[in-house]
């Protein structure tokens, strides 16, 4: 099977062309290749085991220029949850444009498309209150508890990138119409080796890596109890492949699956389990009370429908995926703390901390 993927040269399409080479596919991939993204943008194309079509995912002329191909995967798109605050026009034109290209693509084609999309769609998760009432507006009332989000939660972002993610939904909904097999997922927090450790956007854990590498106290904003869901990468393109060996009918609507690891883990501990992958780093774990606009409390998957589906099952243990991270990313280069104090800074100059 050809298989099209873009932004296949990234942190998840090179792992995706890893497994899907494997298993015999031929890839092709249309990538920008960002040097927000890459470092080396050469070294990260000579690295994708497949032809690599450079352009942009939004613009109808790089789309002509990508051969036959059996399903497309959707994997482009502008990731940074506090950066999609103060450039807007850019995050829409990729993550909406972007994604109903792609949708239209896959209709003229007629081939399936996998379109991934993110948690960030349910903003805030949802909470169980003690009449068994399932709420959703992000309050902690006496009583309640946080529950994981069910792929057939209300969307409620938060964030610019939430915003557009949910839009990107909407737009493959509209061009598709039934035409083609459509499966959506939504991803918690991906980690593993070859995240892009010179993106200030790349998240949290890259934040910690570069902070344990320079010998600098790690940094978590507010009390550490805010809870996320990682998911190893491999576990996501795993199910990646699954959703293209096993497409959903044409005519029922996207399917939409959650991807995680189906455990809450709070920054606190995912501290503690990154210097524990140190084996014995000497840095302190200091709390900044600092709330960046988008940010949520929590977060977390249900798997429940997947597993009904027989996709595949989370292999990463969260500290297993974490030391997973710390050990093969620690000889990589582009870690640099002082990134991170710049985007924190960023976004303070424009108003978006309180």
């Amino acid at each position: 099977m050809k298989v099209l993927i873009t932004g296949g040269v990234g942190f998840i399409g090179q792992h995706l062309a890893t497994t899907l080479s494997a298993a015999g596919h031929e890839l092709m991939a249309l990538d920008l290749l960002s040097e927000q993204v890459h470092m080396d943008p050469k070294a990260a194309r000579e690295r994708f085991p497949g032809e690599v079509v450079v352009g942009d995912v939004c613009d109808p002329d790089t789309w002509a220029r990508c051969g036959r191909t059996d399903v497309i995967v959707h994997l482009a798109a502008e990731t940074g949850t506090g950066q999609s605050m103060y450039q807007q026009d850019r995050y829409r034109q990729v993550n909406v444009g972007g994604t109903r290209l792609a949708a239209r693509e896959a209709v003229r084609r007629n081939v399936p498309l996998i379109a991934v999309s993110s948690r960030a769609v349910y903003g805030e998760g949802a909470r169980a209150e003690p009449d068994g009432a399932r709420t959703y507006d992000g309050v902690a009332r006496d009583g309640s508890s946080p529950v994981s989000s069910h792929e057939d939660d209300p969307h409620r972002p938060v964030s610019v990138y939430g915003e557009t993610k949910s839009e990107g939904e909407d737009a493959i909904a509209a061009e598709v119409a039934g035409a083609v097999p459509v499966t959506i997922l939504r991803p918690q927090n991906v980690i593993g080796a070859g995240q892009a450790l010179h993106n200030p956007y790349t998240g949290v854990l890259a934040a910690f890596l570069a902070c344990l590498k320079e010998g600098r106290d790690i940094s978590v904003y507010g009390d550490g109890s805010a809870t996320r869901d990682f998911v190893h990468v491999t576990d996501l393109t795993a199910l990646i492949a699954w959703a293209i060996t096993h497409p959903s009918e044409a005519g029922e609507g996207a399917r939409v699956l959650n991807s995680g690891s189906g455990v809450r883990t709070s920054l606190r501990q995912l501290a503690d389990y990154s210097v524990a992958a140190t084996l014995g780093s000497k840095v302190d774990i200091v709390h900044v009370d600092v709330h960046r606009a988008g940010d949520i409390q929590d977060a977390c998957a249900d798997l429940t429908r997947g597993r009904s589906l027989g996709a595949p099952e989370p292999r990463w243990s969260t500290p297993d995926a974490v030391a997973d991270f710390v050990r093969s990313s620690w000889g990589q280069q582009g870690a640099d703390s002082s990134s991170w104090d710049v985007a924190l800074d960023e976004l303070r100059d424009r108003g978006l901390t309180s």
